[in-house]
């Protein structure tokens, strides 16, 4: 099934399967697994996962999906899948292809109506480094009155000398010429920028609840 994007769509970020080392940096995690009567985090996480989103369902999935040992999971997860590659998948995602409900987004992807004259724009800026760069992915979209920006990560809020800047640099800059509004992403976990109009969908932020993008949207309408 083709997968779509729109307003019932779920989405998720940095699910992290199988990483055993984001439950020391995320306690989190552990407490909601306990509080919910779970031995371990992951059988959390895709108990919830499958709670909220149908087998009909989409979801989109931000990037950092699963680490050694979390591939296992992505069987036992409900709906027509997307994931869009974050820094933590590029060893990983060529395996998500043994799975016909799972799709991804490697590149810039403008679903909006200027989208050629916006592309001109973009390779006069930046040329062959939107194409060789392998962690610029991004989706953008018209949703009601927001132009939205999905990513991994966040635009315009980074860490000095920040290791992916050069991808970011591009990334703020696409959400720049775009004119979005909006830029719903992932990557910061339990940490938000201090942007408004950045919102982080990392699980730590969800209790790992998939949300409909409409259900986002409503509370910047």
């Amino acid at each position: 099934m083709k997968f779509h994007l729109n307003l019932d769509t779920f989405v998720i970020s940095d699910s992290h399967f199988g990483h055993k080392a984001v439950l020391l940096k995320e306690p989190i995690r552990n407490v909601l697994a306990t509080k919910n009567g779970f031995d371990d985090f992951d059988s959390y996480s895709v108990s919830v996962w499958n709670k909220h989103v149908g087998t009909e369902d989409f979801i989109l999935h931000l990037g950092d999906l699963y680490f050694s040992g979390g591939y296992k999971y992505l069987s036992k997860l409900n709906g027509n899948k997307k994931l869009l590659v974050g820094n933590n998948d590029l060893k990983k995602y060529k395996l998500l292809k043994g799975y016909e409900d799972w799709s991804l987004c490697k590149k810039i992807k403008l679903k909006i109506d200027e989208k050629k004259t916006i592309l001109q724009k973009l390779k006069s800026k930046w040329g062959d480094a939107l194409k060789k760069d392998k962690l610029l992915n991004a989706i953008v979209i018209d949703m009601g009155i927001h132009r939205v920006m999905f990513s991994h990560f966040p635009v315009m809020s980074r860490k000095r000398n920040d290791r992916y800047c050069d991808t970011r640099d591009m990334l703020d800059s696409i959400y720049k010429i775009c004119d979005c509004s909006l830029n719903i992403h992932g990557h910061t976990h339990s940490r938000d920028t201090s942007n408004r109009f950045c919102i982080n969908v990392s699980g730590e932020k969800t209790e790992f609840i998939p949300v409909r993008i409409r259900d986002i949207l409503a509370l910047y309408s």
